[in-house]
């Protein structure tokens, strides 16, 4: 398996059709009080849901934007496009999508762990990515490559998201380790 770079002259607003079935999402709840309490649990849809976007390779908001695939002959079956975040050091992964009949024969394994190695060789603390609560496959692979719970947004898709069982989790692993200091 092979990862090439993709250049932004090739594949500049280079549709990513997303899709993905679940079962599961983290059903999240905050209660207020004098204190702020944040509940979030693994829960059963009632039936399998069926979730749709599109996004696109090199959008004008990514900062400087380092874009990898893997072909299968001339079709490009998997690609991952991150970026520094220079104001902060962390790498920012954007977009991750595996072509629905090459999942589970380790392409997104290869091609993830290789900008792991990507974001450590520009010496970036850590690494991020944003993944809705209800992609429950998604999660369990980004835990699975050793990525971590680090925040949510309530109202990053819509003004409902709790209630549509889509709040934005926000994920993450440390690249480096930092001193703490007070």
């Amino acid at each position: 398996m092979k990862i090439i770079e993709l250049k932004r002259g090739d594949y500049q607003d280079h549709p990513l059709d997303y899709e993905y079935t679940t079962k599961y999402y983290y059903h999240v709840s905050i209660k207020k009080r004098s204190e702020i309490n944040i509940s979030i649990k693994r829960k059963r849809f009632l039936r399998k849901q069926v979730k749709t976007f599109t996004d696109h390779l090199f959008a004008s908001y990514v900062e400087n934007p380092l874009v990898y695939g893997i072909f299968d002959r001339k079709k490009l079956i998997a690609v991952i496009e991150g970026s520094l975040e220079t104001w902060n050091n962390r790498f920012r992964i954007w977009n991750f999508l595996v072509d629905k009949k090459y999942r589970g024969e380790g392409y997104g394994k290869e091609l993830f762990d290789y900008m792991v190695d990507v974001a450590k060789g520009l010496k970036a603390r850590a690494l991020v990515l944003e993944c809705q609560s209800c992609n429950e496959p998604a999660i369990r692979f980004y835990f699975n490559r050793g990525l971590h719970f680090i925040g949510l947004d309530t109202m990053s898709y819509s003004n409902h998201d709790i209630d549509k069982k889509e709040v934005r989790f926000e994920l993450g692993m440390r690249l480096i380790d930092t001193e703490i200091t007070e």
